[in-house]
């Protein structure tokens, strides 16, 4: 019935209006014989069109929700395991499905939310929400909402891979037993009656979306969101703690920023099994490019001026046994500083592992900062990395961690300072030998060439003259 009482004949109308979007069914993301697929999602694999494989499981997430938004697929399922869906990522324009009054029209309409698309029209509301269960369906639509006239939501349909919780932790899936596209139920209470629409939970976040991408996460807290990456901290699954890294998702439409965040995850997962180097747990492109890892107790940044000697010692070792490896995989661009040195434990003697990995500083310079830190290398202001970039940074690190002040504190111009090397003596008000001050002088040399061959020889350098 419409408004003014009269009747009017059911119809689709939507390739006389707007075309309606392809009829394509949902991909999936799934690791075969050693590589990961994109391929069409579907009960019965006999017949699956596979559209690219990949080494890496990025690459292959990249190229299946390009191919998602592209072709306009439904949504596409990531397989974390034969039998463990970890996450299902929607198509924008099939988010939501609704059933509503169309003073233009005069009649009950199917719409994709947002979209001038009319799947039907008709005069009547059942008729219009039986129609649009079966669009639901064919076309997998995430939900389907139905509106009164006045616009109020009234009931609320899920996909049939929402209501079976295929994508929640710890459920095992096996596609065989979802039933196929069969008619939706709808949903009811205890009594029979249409259950309420959910509770308004507000627009979708970064922390919300990223929530959701990582399902090995059970907490999740804002640490800063103000930079060029964000960060985060939470909770994983075995119950340590955890870090994740995040892409501005403002800015993630920037090939370059994009590119550079991935190209240093990867460089940090290659070398993530080494003891010294954090753990990865995870990497992921949605809300954009993430990775997370194990965060340890804390920063060398908040714990240093609780470790002994020996532990800060033994804290430099490690740092430099990471860089070191990374240096043999001719991976320079480490980015040590005090918060990317993660102790592992402070138990003496202390442990530590490095994290972070050029992340932050890769992610500026594609946006042109260049901005100055007491941990930046002279030839980083130009730009440049030398092979020993890294036995300066961790140079100035020892330095912050064995003298309990940052380099240059105090120099008018930190850029002039560290071109110039004007550092004050690190044995000056500290109680170290004086000894140290030419082990520091070396590591820290403006010429890259007159530095230690490696961070494990400034190590050991070190290690001899206060031990």
């Amino acid at each position: 019935m419409s408004d003014n009482g009269t009747r009017r004949t059911s119809t689709g109308v939507g390739s006389e209006a707007v075309p309606r979007p392809p009829c394509r069914p949902p991909l999936e993301l799934i690791e075969a014989d050693g590589e990961w697929l994109v391929r069409e999602y579907r009960r019965d694999q006999a017949d699956v069109t596979t559209f690219a494989a990949y080494d890496r499981r990025i690459d292959a997430m990249r190229a299946g929700q390009g191919r998602m938004n592209a072709d306009r697929h439904p949504c596409l399922l990531r397989w974390d395991a034969p039998d463990i869906v970890g996450d299902i990522y929607w198509n924008e324009l099939f988010e939501r499905l609704v059933v509503e009054w169309s003073r233009m029209l005069d009649a009950w309409v199917v719409v994709p939310d947002g979209e001038p698309v009319v799947f039907h029209a008709a005069s009547d509301l059942e008729s219009a929400y039986e129609t649009g269960k079966t669009v639901l369906r064919e076309y997998d639509f995430k939900r389907l909402v139905v509106r009164d006239g006045d616009g109020t939501t009234e009931t609320t349909v899920e996909h049939r891979f929402l209501r079976h919780g295929i994508a929640e932790s710890g459920v095992r899936f096996d596609r065989e037993r979802l039933p196929a596209k069969s008619a939706e139920e709808t949903p009811t209470d205890e009594n029979g009656e249409t259950d309420p629409d959910p509770p308004d939970i507000g627009p979708a976040t970064p922390s919300s979306t990223l929530m959701a991408a990582i399902p090995d996460l059970t907490q999740l807290e804002e640490l800063d969101t103000a930079g060029y990456v964000h960060r985060y901290r939470g909770k994983w699954t075995d119950g340590e703690e955890a870090l994740i890294a995040l892409l501005d998702p403002d800015r993630s439409d920037d090939r370059t920023a994009a590119k550079r965040f991935v190209t240093s995850v990867d460089d940090w997962q290659a070398l993530s099994d080494e003891p010294t180097v954090a753990t990865v747990y995870d990497v992921g492109v949605s809300p954009s490019p993430w990775v997370a890892y194990h965060a340890g107790e804390r920063s060398a940044e908040r714990l240093a001026d609780a470790l002994s000697l020996d532990s800060r010692l033994r804290v430099i070792e490690d740092i430099a046994a990471a860089a070191t490896v990374a240096a043999q995989q001719d991976v320079y661009a480490t980015e040590i500083t005090p918060g990317t040195v993660r102790i592992r434990s402070h138990n003496e003697p202390a442990r530590a592992a490095l994290a972070g990995w050029g992340i932050e500083r890769a992610v500026r310079t594609a946006f042109d900062d260049r901005r100055v830190t007491p941990y930046t290398a002279p030839e980083q202001l130009a730009g440049a990395i030398a092979t020993t970039t890294p036995v300066y940074q961790l140079g100035t690190v020892a330095y912050r961690l064995l003298c309990g002040r940052e380099p240059f504190r105090g120099e008018p111009t930190l850029p002039n300072a560290i071109r110039n090397g004007t550092v004050r003596p690190a044995s000056d008000g500290t109680g170290l030998p004086s000894g140290v001050d030419a082990v520091f002088r070396r590591a820290m040399a403006t010429d890259p060439k007159r530095r230690y061959a490696s961070p494990e020889a400034f190590a050991d350098a070190l290690a001899d003259t206060l031990r």
